[in-house]
């Protein structure tokens, strides 16, 4: 997360982030939670807002928040997804990837 802060810092003239998580049942989000209370100091030019969906992820989700929260899909980001990740990222409909 330390990366895409960094990212958005240096590349974006944004100074709003959203992020968002894609919750599975029985999971449990306190210590990602904790992470973005550490971002929020450390990044205090940043306004993050969490959210937690539960669902499940991908180019049907995407294009559903890119419509609700009138955001074009290439301003939107991605971590970096490991190798059993289901997508391609071309699959997504332009979402970035930040490695």
């Amino acid at each position: 997360m330390n990366k895409v802060m960094q990212y958005v810092q240096a590349n974006e003239a944004t100074k709003k982030l959203k992020i968002v998580n894609v919750i599975k049942d029985g999971e449990d989000n306190e210590l990602l939670k904790k992470d973005l209370e550490v971002l929020d100091r450390v990044y205090p030019e940043i306004d993050i807002e969490f959210i937690e969906i539960e669902g499940v992820f991908g180019s049907d989700l995407i294009e559903e928040l890119s419509v609700k929260w009138h955001i074009p899909k290439n301003f939107m980001f991605i971590a970096s997804p490991s190798d059993r990740f289901s997508y391609r990222v071309a699959e997504l409909g332009g979402v970035r990837l930040i490695m």
